[in-house]
This record gives C-alpha cells, sequence and structure tokens, in this order.
C-alpha cells in the first residue's frame, strides 16, 4: 500500500521506517475523521497510530491533539520520547505545575502538537477555558480499559470525559487504545466516552514470547509460597529484570523484605501506600536496571518501558483476566522468551472478595467483577491450556492449545504415561 507523503514524513520524524499491517487501517481512519477503538497487545505499536495522524495534522494546519494518560508516568515517558525526536509535545501535570500557564500559552499560539495530561485535568477550569475555543482536533484515550475499572471506583473523572467533550465548541475525533477489552466491555467504552459508531479494530492478543505457568500452592505455608517466589526468580531471571504482583500492601512488604536477604541490594518495591518521591525514587532505580526485582502491587507497570522484564510472578490472584492479562503483559516486550508464574492459594479468593468489600460498587457492577474474579478462578483451577483460556475471556478464539504452558505440559505427560 501507497504511504502518503505526509505520512512518511511523521513516520520519519518518529523514527519509524516501515508501519505494521494493522496499524495502516486505524490511521486511515482517524484522519478521516472517523472515531475508533483500538484493541491490541502491548508494544504493537499503538502509539503510532495516533502520533502519525497528530503530527500530520500540526503541520498541515497547527491543530493539536489531546492525549489522556491514566499515570503521570506514562504521560511523561511518552512526551520525553516525543520531544527527543523534536516532537512538539508537552504534559499537564503536579510536576508541571509552575509551567502550566507557558505550556497553555504555547498551545494557544499553536506550538503544541501533542498535550498529554491525565482526565483529573479535564474538570480544571482553567483548563477548560483554554481549550473551549482553540478545541483538539482529537482525543485520545489511552489505556481505555481504566474507563471502565477506574471510573466507577476511585478516578470517577474518567467518566466525566464525555461530558467534557461535549461542552467543547467543536467536537472532536475520540479515539480509544487499550490492550484489553472483552466484547462487553467494547460497547460501555464507547458510550462512556460518547463514541460515534467507533470502527473497532481488534489485533491478536496472543504473546506467543511468554510462557504462563501455574503452580498449585494449597498445601504450602506463607514461608514455603515465599520459597517458590525466591525458586522461580533463580529458574527464570536469566539476567533480566523481575516484578512480583502481590495483592496487598501487607504483602508487598513481606515479600519484599524477603527477597531483600535473598537478592541484597537488587529489591526495590511500590505501593499506593508509599510517599510520592519514595515510590518515584524505587521506580527509577528498576527502570535504570540498578534494581532489577521490583515487588509491587497490582497498579505498578503501566507506563513502565522496561522492555527486558523476563519473569512476572503473582503472589496473589489478581481480581479479573484483564488484571492478569495486562500484568504478565510486562514481560517479554522486546520479543525475547518470558515466563509468568501464577503462585495459585485457595485463600488468595477470599482475599480477592475483601479487596472489593471495601468499595462501594453498584449492584450491577459488584455482581460483573464478581463474575470476573470467578471466571478467572475457573482457568486458574481448570486443566486446559492457559493462554487459549485467557484469550477466549478477553474475546478471542485461539485455534490451537499453546503447548508450552504448565496445564499443557501436564496433560501431555499424562497422554505418555497412559
Amino acid at each position: 500500500m501507497k504511504i502518503k507523503y505526509e505520512v512518511q514524513d511523521a513516520m520519519e520524524s518518529l523514527g519509524i521506517s516501515e508501519l505494521r499491517k494493522h496499524q495502516i487501517k486505524p490511521i486511515n481512519h482517524i484522519q478521516s475523521r472517523d472515531d475508533v477503538l483500538v484493541i491490541s497487545p502491548t508494544s504493537s505499536g499503538k502509539s503510532a497510530m495516533f502520533q502519525i495522524p497528530a503530527i500530520v495534522e500540526w503541520h498541515k494546519e497547527q491543530r493539536w491533539v489531546l492525549v489522556i494518560e491514566p499515570t503521570i508516568s506514562l504521560m511523561e515517558d511518552q512526551v520525553r520520547a516525543l520531544q527527543e525526536k523534536g516532537v512538539p509535545a508537552e504534559a499537564l501535570s503536579s510536576h508541571t505545575q509552575h509551567q502550566g500557564k507557558t505550556i497553555l500559552e504555547r498551545l494557544a499560539n499553536h506550538q503544541v502538537a501533542l498535550l498529554y495530561a491525565t482526565p483529573e485535568r479535564l474538570q480544571s477550569p482553567v483548563f477548560q477555558q483554554a481549550v473551549h475555543y482553540n478545541c483538539p482536533w482529537l482525543i485520545v484515550v489511552d489505556e481505555a480499559h481504566c474507563v471502565l475499572d477506574w471510573g466507577h471506583t476511585f478516578r470517577k473523572s474518567y467518566l466525566m470525559i464525555k461530558s467534557f467533550v461535549k461542552n467543547l465548541k467543536r467536537r472532536p475525533v475520540i479515539a480509544a487504545f487499550t490492550a484489553t477489552a472483552p466484547p462487553e466491555y467494547r460497547k460501555d467504552i464507547a458510550a462512556c466516552l460518547g463514541m460515534k459508531e467507533p470502527k473497532i479494530f481488534l489485533n491478536s492478543l496472543a504473546r506467543k514470547n511468554i510462557t504462563l505457568l501455574r503452580e498449585d500452592c494449597s498445601s504450602l505455608s506463607i514461608k514455603q509460597r515465599l520459597a517458590r517466589v525466591n525458586y522461580n526468580i533463580k529458574k527464570y531471571r536469566k539476567g533480566g529484570r523481575v516484578v512480583v504482583y502481590c495483592a496487598s500492601r501487607k504483602n508487598v512488604d513481606m515479600v519484599a523484605n524477603y527477597l531483600s536477604k535473598k537478592f541484597p541490594g537488587e529489591v526495590v518495591k511500590c505501593h499506593a501506600y508509599m510517599d510520592s518521591d519514595k515510590r518515584q525514587k524505587h521506580e527509577y532505580q528498576f527502570i535504570n536496571g540498578t534494581k532489577p526485582i521490583m515487588v509491587a502491587s497490582t497498579a505498578f507497570g503501566m507506563g513502565i518501558d522496561a522492555r527486558d522484564i523476563r519473569l512476572v510472578i503473582h503472589f496473589n490472584l489478581p481480581l479479573n483476566v484483564i488484571d492478569y492479562y495486562q500484568q504478565i503483559g510486562r514481560a517479554g516486550r522486546d520479543g525475547e522468551k518470558s515466563h509468568a508464574v501464577l503462585l495459585y492459594h485457595p485463600d488468595d479468593i477470599t482475599l480477592a472478595h475483601f479487596i472489593l468489600d471495601k468499595e462501594q460498587f453498584s449492584e450491577h457492577l459488584r455482581t460483573r467483577l464478581d463474575s470476573r474474579l470467578e471466571e478467572l478462578v475457573s482457568i486458574v483451577k481448570g486443566d486446559k491450556c492457559l493462554p487459549r483460556q485467557v484469550l477466549l475471556a478477553l474475546g478471542e478464539a485461539s485455534g490451537q492449545d499453546c503447548g508450552r504452558c504448565s496445564n499443557c505440559q501436564r496433560n501431555r505427560r499424562s497422554n505418555h504415561e497412559d
């Protein structure tokens, strides 16, 4: 397919020599002013699908794009990468508070192609006034599963994006991107964002370089489960980085303390209750490789661009298949062979219900969350191919078993014994 010269110029400015097949249609539809919902795995080039149209439009008309990200770290990583390539991008966050007025002035003077912000920023009267007439031509919602996963709980601002768009002088194109949106999520995401008949693009979510392993720890004590963490790190890290996910702050502290004794000077931790400066320091130490083992609560990893994570361990069961897929997706972003190990214990189901009980969900939402948890438990306790069942839960039918996961290995041994 022949690529327009202005798209080629934008690709060159981003350092992209060739587009992948699944990127072309979303780019074309965004340029044609269609709303789009793109569901594609980590490292599949989702950012380029909106950055290329953004650069093309800015060069032609000096019009700008608003990109909504869930975390400051994700915003800053993308803006830093764009600025290094000479693309005029800015981020509005608590870290740039003293520069906020200057950034908005640059926006008004058509000196910004992409402006990154969290959904909370959209509720600022100052920001609303600044963009009411100088509207973005495109609004991008990255990590769009957060609209539903967080919008109904502690990030209500996600559910206010629709009203923000409605109050603009001109309606922009809306593009939403995520790695995880089961069929029932897609319609809800589109409705929450006020999308108009969005074109939906599905790319295979299979991550064939990641081997999924499940260990039944039902009969193990906490001490023995910790020993399994140690064993798996020694077996699978292979010189790369490691992330250990825990469901509670208490478990993050416990596992981090244990591993610090086994791997002195290599371990950091991250959870929501840590001091912000300390948490950022630990994230930076993990990213730059000085401390390659991270013990973290479930939100960690969104926006962390560490491509050589060789192992993801779940010390506790995640709350649903979407969280599980997102978290194992931190591994092997460079395409190299990696592993994801889930240490299953029945007590984790009780812990998961306790976590859900702490939130004030509507009856409808709570029923859906309970169903999602039960779905993951069924997959983990079952004997069918793990990747195939995970993909099926996410709305993708896989034609054959992977042959590598713990269930496939176990079934193969059983067949040989028979």
